[in-house]
């Protein structure tokens, strides 16, 4: 008996703990703009991203990019740079031809288990 007591303690201990390294495990993305009505294919959109753990506390040891997805479904990955601000990157994104595409960033949460992608409002691109 005593020792599937100390079974279940430890079980739930372990659960404990696991409950709160997961507690940890999230982040708000923000974007300063989105690309202008009327951006043409080629133009470069530059945008400062914020990540924030729990959307409070800036993460500077995110690793962000800026994702976009045409129609066909081809995706384009574009690298982020930090900016002096702690938690704030930047990125300069060129979509490649005109269309509608989808648009998310990967917050780079540095717990891969944790990063996710944040979708935001498709953007339609016209032609040059």
């Amino acid at each position: 008996m005593r020792k599937l007591l100390v079974l279940v303690a430890t079980v739930v201990a372990g659960l404990a703990l696991a409950g709160v390294a997961q507690a940890g495990c999230m982040a708000t993305v923000g974007l300063d703009s989105m690309p202008k009505a009327g951006l043409a294919a080629g133009e470069p959109w530059i945008v400062r991203i914020r990540v924030l753990q729990h959307g409070r506390r800036p993460m500077p040891d995110a690793k962000p990019e800026v994702r976009i997805r045409n129609a066909a479904g081809k995706l384009f990955v574009f690298k982020t740079t930090k900016t002096p601000r702690v938690g704030s990157y930047r990125a300069r994104v060129v979509f490649p031809k005109a269309g509608r595409y989808s648009l998310g960033v990967y917050d780079g949460f540095p717990v891969k288990e944790c990063a996710r992608v944040h979708t935001f409002k498709s953007v339609l691109i016209v032609a040059v």
